[in-house]
């Protein structure tokens, strides 16, 4: 009965949103499109209409368009928050919701790190989601206690604080990044051990595979670009997987080359990365995301009444977000169809 009462309105609003999301024929539609402004005109008949409404030949701003998009998405989830009636259940959106700001943080502190003299504002949404950062003071601080500092009183401080120490002995923002990732879904899954044990099973799921999603692309990645060994790696795994854990990592990570380590995780549902090449890391991306999605869509056609409908929802809203940004940079950069990644997942 609990259960009905939290999510009667949530669900009736999220299963409204739902149908908003671009089906199939239409996201072919833009991948078929000659070039960025029939993408757009496309766009103009969707949801969407409002954010490319005024967009022109003479006018057209990327970074101002992804920005309107990065911030509806926020408005979604902000709605989404407002709509559930309870205290814990708010507050896992409200961490969902930090995504975005994590990901500010992750490209201020990039800027900082190469000292290069840009305008903050055209890098950020420039937006508070739960915390007024200041991202010029930041991007011009002289160390990294110095940004510490200038996020105290945040999520973000005790993160940065435990890779501070390896970030100086390697000068790799790597480790400032994963350790924010690692920080987030920590606190996902102490919120999510706080519900009750349908949504804590539904909500599990999702989480479970999205962390597996995320450990796959960093093994391959620091592999393949930084050349972590076993012991790096260890220390910056993601919790909270399903198929990929540090003591199965352990025993499989023995190999030299990055075909060995795609084929050590290649277990259960994630057996056919093994047959994708080495060099196609999106194509690997795209499969990993697929998994997700059958867990999303495996909890969506169950029951409605549990934080999962609303797990799955923001999910698939921000990776249809991904995909429309990819296409607009892909299309305005000339890239044919062809030669576009695997960018829809539905």
């Amino acid at each position: 009965m609990r259960q009905l009462a939290t999510y009667a309105f949530t669900n009736a609003k999220v299963r409204a949103m739902l149908s908003y999301l671009i089906d199939l024929s239409t996201f072919s539609s833009l991948l078929d499109s000659k070039n960025v402004y029939e993408l757009i005109d496309i766009l103009k008949k969707t949801r969407y209409g409002d954010i490319f409404a005024v967009v022109r030949p003479d006018s057209l701003d990327l970074l101002l368009l992804e920005r309107k998009l990065l911030l509806n998405d926020i408005s979604i989830y902000r709605k989404v928050h407002d709509s559930l009636p309870a205290k814990k259940e708010r507050e896992f959106v409200s961490i969902l919701m930090q995504r975005y700001e994590i990901e500010d943080l992750k490209v201020i502190l990039r800027l900082w790190h190469s000292k290069e003299p840009v305008r903050c504002e055209d890098y950020v949404l420039s937006r508070m989601i739960k915390y007024d950062i200041d991202y010029r003071k930041i991007a011009s601080a002289e160390t990294i206690e110095e940004v510490i500092v200038l996020l105290d009183k945040t999520d973000y401080k005790e993160p940065l604080l435990a890779a501070r120490d390896k970030f100086k002995s390697t000068k790799s923002l790597f480790y400032l990044e994963a350790s924010l990732d690692i920080d987030y879904y920590n606190r996902l899954t102490a919120c999510i051990s706080t519900f009750s044990a349908t949504d804590r099973r539904a909500a599990s799921k999702i989480l479970a595979a999205e962390v597996d999603n995320e450990n796959i692309q960093w093994l391959i990645k620091l592999r393949k670009y930084y050349g972590l060994g076993l012991g790096d790696m260890l220390e910056w795994f993601a919790p909270g997987g399903s198929m990929i854990s540090k003591s199965s990592l352990r025993n499989l990570y023995t190999s030299d080359g990055i075909a060995k380590v795609i084929e050590s995780v290649a277990l259960g549902p994630y057996l056919p990365v093994k047959g994708l090449a080495e060099e196609n890391i999106h194509l690997i991306e795209s499969f990993l995301y697929e998994i997700l999605l059958k867990e999303v869509k495996r909890v969506l056609g169950g029951n409605p009444f549990t934080i999962g409908t609303v797990f799955g929802y923001l999910i698939l809203k921000r990776r249809e977000t991904k995909n429309i940004v990819s296409l607009l940079y892909a299309k305005a950069c000339g890239i044919k169809k062809e030669e576009l990644p695997r960018l829809i997942n539905m």
